[in-house]
């Protein structure tokens, strides 16, 4: 396929995204790296502050209205498609670090969720991080709930006060 053609497709498929996607792709873009830097840089235990209250081995999905749900939706597709033109380390951490980031921004409650694979057949332990809002996985896969055995969950300091009450 010839570079004219790749990028006439890749227009055409940026056209039929919403206006909200294509504004925020750049930002989230940013995000992302900054996330990846952040993760090269910092032990966790200086990152873990920055993403919530941890709930503890809980996969917790934040109640949210439609609208929130709506919006959850739209950033973790405007995650994707930024994390799909990174030339750094834009794996599921720093794509959750993002939504993460975007949710707060735009006051959409989220949920990041750390797990580990439930049955590996060869014994190796995966992990893995997704985000959560109501019934949206922003991040990470909807099958994430299934698949995986949550071992944390990071939350906003309001939302964990409304959980633990």
């Amino acid at each position: 396929m010839s570079r004219t053609a790749i990028i006439a497709r890749k227009l055409a498929v940026a056209r039929r995204q919403p206006v909200f996607v294509l504004l925020w792709l750049a930002p989230a873009w940013a995000l992302i790296g900054l996330s990846s830097a952040v993760i090269a840089l910092l032990p966790f235990r200086r990152i873990a502050p920055w993403l919530g209250v941890n709930l503890g081995a809980t996969a917790h999905r934040p109640a949210a209205t439609p609208q929130q749900i709506a919006r959850a939706r739209l950033i973790g597709r405007t995650v994707s498609i930024a994390a799909s033109y990174a030339p750094f380390r834009s794996n599921c951490l720093p794509q959750a670090m993002a939504a993460k980031a975007l949710c707060a921004l735009w006051r959409v409650p989220c949920a990041i969720i750390f797990g580990i694979e439930r049955e590996r057949p060869t014994g190796e332990l995966t992990a893995h991080a997704w985000t959560s809002c109501g019934d949206a996985v922003p991040t990470g896969g909807a099958h994430c709930f299934a698949t995986h055995v949550p071992l944390s969950c990071f939350v906003p300091a309001d939302e964990a006060a409304r959980v633990q009450r």
